[in-house]
């Protein structure tokens, strides 16, 4: 089969697809042939080996896969057959983990698509009956793959970790980016009134149309200013970043008294400086937040099928184009998600 990897650390040079053996199942997996693998910033990590993950180059990457099951291993239960469409979460979760046992299973994770196990930047990849969630009745391939990872990780942090409530002020940065946008539409679902930045004007004005209310270009405009401007100097209850430097720094200081501010990446600086005295004197809290439960994916895909939520596409890409939809992922041109679809 064809598939993309890297048998090296470096840049998007350092991608190939070339042909590899196709994965025979082991008695607890289905092989599926996929139909769509969507690009998240956390490829480039791994490709760059800075990711703080166990990345070995040499093995297929790409986290977030949907695809038709063509084979079923032997002990796989008669839940799955040949011909379910399913697009798998992300990881695989050690039951009897404390965590797991508590509805904390995104903490007791043993086992990752595209990191542990080959991943879906090929025509096929085997996978544990475990990881499976079976696609609603008409959603597509390239939908379902662009789902998981921005709506699951967007309901976690708003939600689960962010506490956000009806009537709330958040501030969202880098609404153009596959969790940003996501987060967008929920948070508007929610009832909060939504702040979005970006760096280009045209991805604040679509951002308006999935429900934000008011957009900052931080490239023109200093975000603590505005949000305090929108605000008439309350500042926001939640801000949701997932960017890292600089503007985790605007966000946390854009925060009123008692805000809150969750993170789940740092890809502009993983290391920040903090004020320790507006910290403890504004009684702020800065919340950690790591993937999303099976039960929140099950849930968003539940909700992209009813059409409560929308997948935003930005472009869908051959395999053997591989590099150049990650040359407009780091370009950050695109608004959404960018999918492979082999």
């Amino acid at each position: 089969m064809r598939a993309a990897l890297f048998h090296e650390f470096g840049g998007i040079d350092k991608i190939v697809v070339e042909d590899v053996e196709t994965p025979k199942p082991a008695p607890n997996e289905v092989l599926i042939k996929v139909g769509a693998c969507a690009l998240n910033h956390l490829d480039v990590d791994f490709r760059e080996g800075i990711s703080r993950f166990p990345v070995d180059p040499g093995g297929v990457f790409g986290l977030e896969l949907a695809g038709e099951i063509v084979e079923v291993g032997s002990a796989v239960s008669d839940e799955w057959k040949v011909g379910d469409r399913v697009a798998p979460y992300l990881m695989g979760i050690d039951l009897n983990n404390i965590y797991a046992r508590t509805g904390r299973e995104n903490l007791a994770a043993i086992d990752f698509i595209g990191i542990t196990r080959g991943g879906g930047y090929a025509e096929y990849s085997a996978i544990p009956e475990s990881h499976l969630v079976r696609i609603p009745d008409g959603l597509s391939y390239a939908d379902a793959a662009a789902t998981q990872i921005a709506f699951g990780t967007a309901f976690h942090m708003l939600f689960t970790r962010g506490r956000l409530a009806i009537g709330e002020t958040v501030l969202i940065n880098s609404v153009g980016s596959g969790i940003g946008s996501a987060a967008v539409q929920l948070a508007a679902m929610s009832g909060a009134r939504i702040i979005g930045t970006s760096s280009g004007d045209d991805k604040l004005e679509a951002a308006k149309k999935f429900g934000m209310h008011h957009g900052i270009n931080y490239t023109k405009q200093d975000i603590v200013e505005e949000v305090m401007r929108i605000t008439d100097g309350a500042g926001a209850h939640l801000t949701y970043e997932h960017v890292g430097g600089d503007l985790f720094t605007a966000g946390l200081h854009s925060l009123g008294k008692d805000g809150r501010l969750v993170t789940c990446g740092g890809h502009s600086g993983e290391v920040v400086p903090v004020d320790m005295i507006p910290l403890f004197r504004m009684q702020w809290q800065i919340i950690g937040s790591f993937t999303y439960t099976k039960g929140e994916y099950q849930t968003v895909m539940q909700m992209v099928a009813d059409g409560k939520l929308k997948p935003l596409v930005d472009t869908e890409v051959p395999l053997e184009d591989i590099r150049k939809a990650f040359e407009r992922l780091e370009s950050r041109g695109h608004f959404g998600k960018i999918v492979v679809v082999p």
